[in-house]
Parts: C-alpha cells; sequence; structure tokens
C-alpha cells in the first residue's frame, strides 16, 4: 500500500521546538506507526517497536542497554513496558534535554496516565486522527477551517469531486479501510478492526465481566451516533447496570474511540447542555450499526447521523495540527426546531458549522 504523507508530519516536527519527547497516541490503526516509519525528517531516527517480543524483553530486564544508542529514538507500543518511561526520563535529564524521543501507542489508560506522572515538564502529547477527507485527496492542510480559524475570508471551499460521498462517510477514516481496493475488502478489514482492535484491546485493559453486553452497547451507541444517549435506555437494552453502563462509555472515551460533544450555551441563553456522543469513525459507526455496504446509507433517517459523524471526523483532523486544540460542541436552543450541528470553540470566539 503506497504511504500518503500525513499533514500530521509538520505538527510532529515542530513540537521538537518546545519539548524533547513527543508522545503520540490515537485510536488503533489510523496510521500512527506507518507514520513513524515513513515520515521524511524520521528517517535517520532509530526505530523500536516493542511488538518484538526480544526488545519487549530488553525493555524489561536492561532498559539501558536499550536505549544506549545516543540518537533521537522512536519507542512504538511503549505502553506495553511503562517502566520504560522511568529511563527515557533519566536520558533526557543526562543529556540536558538533547535527546529526543517519540513514545507511541494506542491511546489506552496506561499510556495516558503514566507519561503525565513520569515525563512531567518534558513531554508534549499529541493525537493522531484518521484521514480527513482532503488529506487523502492529497490537497494541502487547511482550507475553509483555517481560514475562518484564521478570520480570513474563506478562499479555499472545495475538494476533489467525491462522486459518491455516501462511500466516503460508509468507509470512514481508517487508512486501511479507506485505500482499500474494493469493498468487500474494507468490510472485512473493519470487522477485524471491530473485533480484534477494539473488543480484545479494551477487555485487555479492562476485564469486562459479560462482552457480550459491552458489544450491544457498542452497537447501540453506533446506532444513535450524533444523539443524546440516555444512560438508563441504554442500560436496559445491554442488560447492564447503569453505573456498568457508565463505566463502558468512560472507557470507550479514554481509548479515543467515542466523543462526548457538549452543548454550547451562552450567558444567560436557553440552550441543551447534555452532551451528544459520536464515533470517532463513520465507518467503524456503520460496521457496529449493522449497514454492510454504503448504499444502506441513502435510507430515510439514517444518512444525515453518519454523516454527521463524518464531519466531524473532518473537523477532528483538522483540529489535531492546531497548536491549541480547539473545543468543540454543538449548539440547540430549547425553544424551536433550529440546531448547529457544530461549534468549534476557543476562548472569546466560536466558529458554527451547521450540517445540512
Amino acid at each position: 500500500m503506497k504511504y500518503i504523507p500525513r499533514w500530521f508530519e509538520t505538527r510532529l516536527k515542530e513540537s521538537f521546538q518546545s519539548h524533547p519527547v513527543i508522545v503520540l497516541t490515537g485510536p488503533r490503526q489510523v496510521g500512527k506507526s506507518t507514520l513513524l516509519e515513513h515520515a521524511d525528517f524520521l528517517k535517520d531516527w532509530r526505530l523500536i517497536t516493542l511488538d518484538d517480543r526480544d526488545a519487549l524483553e530488553q525493555a524489561k530486564e536492561d532498559p539501558k542497554g536499550l536505549l544506549l544508542e545516543d540518537k533521537p529514538t522512536i519507542i512504538d507500543e511503549v505502553q506495553r513496558c511503562p517502566e520504560l518511561l522511568i529511563t527515557v526520563k533519566y536520558l533526557v535529564d543526562k543529556s540536558e534535554r538533547k535527546r529526543n524521543f517519540i513514545l507511541s501507542g494506542s491511546g489506552n489508560i496506561s499510556l495516558r496516565k503514566t507519561p503525565r506522572e513520569t515525563l512531567a515538564g518534558r513531554a508534549k502529547y499529541l493525537h493522531l486522527a484518521g484521514f480527513g477527507l482532503r488529506e487523502v485527496q492529497g490537497l494541502p492542510e487547511g482550507g475553509i477551517l483555517d481560514d475562518l480559524w484564521l478570520e480570513k475570508a474563506p478562499s479555499d471551499i472545495m475538494i476533489k469531486q467525491n462522486k459518491n460521498i455516501a462511500e466516503a462517510v460508509w468507509r470512514g477514516s481508517l487508512p486501511g479501510v479507506v485505500l482499500a481496493p474494493t469493498d468487500k475488502i474494507a468490510l472485512e478489514r473493519l470487522g477485524g478492526y471491530v473485533d480484534t482492535y477494539i473488543q480484545k484491546d479494551i477487555q485487555d485493559l479492562v476485564k469486562i465481566r459479560h462482552p457480550q453486553n459491552f458489544r450491544r452497547l457498542m452497537q447501540e451507541l453506533a446506532k444513535a451516533t450524533g444523539w443524546e444517549s440516555v444512560q438508563e435506555e441504554l442500560s436496559k437494552v445491554c442488560r447492564e447496570t447503569r453505573t456498568n453502563v457508565s463505566r463502558y462509555m468512560s472507557l470507550l472515551k479514554e481509548t479515543n474511540l467515542l466523543y462526548d460533544i457538549k452543548g454550547y450555551v451562552a450567558k444567560s441563553e436557553n440552550a441543551y447542555k447534555q452532551s451528544k456522543y459520536f464515533w470517532f469513525d463513520s465507518g467503524s459507526a456503520c460496521f457496529l450499526a449493522g449497514i454492510r455496504q454504503a448504499s444502506e446509507l441513502k435510507k430515510s433517517g439514517v444518512k444525515g447521523r453518519y454523516f454527521e459523524n463524518f464531519i466531524l471526523q473532518q473537523i477532528l483532523s483538522w483540529a489535531s495540527l492546531q497548536l491549541v486544540t480547539p473545543e468543540i460542541y454543538y449548539w440547540k436552543r430549547k425553544a424551536g426546531d433550529f440546531e448547529v450541528d457544530f461549534v468549534i470553540g476557543r476562548p472569546y470566539k466560536s466558529i458554527m458549522t451547521h450540517v445540512v
């Protein structure tokens, strides 16, 4: 599969101007390892992956020996050996912050918490999202969101002609699915992703007593993507306690698979505050909801919510490139039918995006 340069490469490179260590997270299969293997500015870096059993064993038994070579180093799947971070801290301090590291892994709990305690003041935390539509089409980064964010008149609102937007929504943002040569292969990859990377990986992190109920919860959340989810209703459908439903949803958010978008409320405004929930990827949301081909998105009442999820992906892809990560909300008055699907906020100013 041909490597498509990621917009994120520039953001990653520039971050070393302020920090000696970059912690790169994101859901599995969004292209972290591929980016680290192919980015031009990383070609002279040493790459260690802890998926390699020998490297993992050495990381646990002789971490200083593993990192003895004095050159910039990438450690992929670092969550497999959190204790290695103590050695990274030691080497960064010993070199007076001249030694550079990239620590990469899936956005799980063990990776997110441990570096913050061990690498305080030394690490910058970056999040890689899946492909944006403009990105996979080989267009320059930015576009209309950049113009609005920088308070410029929109100069580039176009993307390359997409004959079938339903196909783009159904495939989503995971590179392996987006670039699959046929819909059959795309469907197989979506199935493998859900079964292997979501269900199995999460159970490796937290013991789930009734996996079938957890799977049912994911399916119900996918069917209701973009809606206000009521935990009491989810509890009944999934045959789980509200406590467990809340715990599972927190786990999905911690692993960057589920996004919690809160209502935007201006001062003294009568608008909704409760959260809407979206999947990080419209393709996996479609698969979990039982949508097995793009043509099913054309059914009445179906396309809108997954298209909205797809728009969120484009915003997340853009947001990951910003120096200050924007807050994302929705806006809906309690009186009347008008709604703004996404509000991109920063202190004192906001961008509103309405999805029709």
